[in-house]
């Protein structure tokens, strides 16, 4: 009888798991059609463009012209390198400013075209002389233009420097100014 219980028991114990087994190996039904609208509709959004950083107008400016100032810590030889320097960096960051206002610009304009739009009132909107890439190819090309000119001009009153040791300082600060940030 004992042997009778123990076969009885795993033969539905066998029975079970090869149950189990087949469960496991049949296929899920579909998802229901709510569930595949919902995915087409949040289709992935557009990777954004990256933008093209520029050399020295930008941001960093401020960072990167803070270290021209201690030029004038080298003493009366390096002030050709520390006035063109400051050429550099006046130039920079009046190039800068161009950007930023026309940003300005831009986002004041739209936000007029709305108020007007939603207050049903005609609004003439401004009209820029040149497109947005035109306008960001030409600052991005005065920047460099603008970097290019003043870096070779402060490295060769750097090179003319007869101290030496002044001469190495005064060129290093150069190289932290001319060289960008990665």
């Amino acid at each position: 009888m004992k042997h009778g219980i123990a076969l009885a028991t795993a033969l539905l114990l066998l029975s079970a798991t090869n149950i189990s087994a087949q469960e496991a190996n049949t296929l899920a039904p579909p998802p229901p059609p709510e569930l595949e609208e919902e995915k087409a509709e949040a289709a992935p959004a557009p990777p954004e463009k990256k933008k093209k950083k520029l050399d020295h107008c930008g941001p960093q400016t401020a960072k990167t012209c803070d270290g021209l100032e201690n030029v004038s810590d080298l003493g009366d030889a390096s002030w050709k390198v520390g006035a063109m320097g400051a050429a550099l960096c006046s130039k920079s960051a009046a190039i800068e400013a161009t950007r930023k206002r026309r940003k300005d610009r831009n986002e004041y304009e739209e936000l007029l075209a709305e108020i007007a739009e939603d207050n049903e009132t005609e609004y003439t909107p401004w009209k820029p002389s040149e497109s947005n890439s035109e306008f960001a190819k030409r600052t991005s090309s005065e920047c460099g233009t603008n970097k290019t000119y003043w870096c070779s001009e402060m490295q060769l009153a750097a090179a003319d420097i007869s101290d030496p040791t002044t001469q190495a300082s005064a060129l290093s600060l150069v190289e932290t100014a001319c060289t960008p940030p990665k």
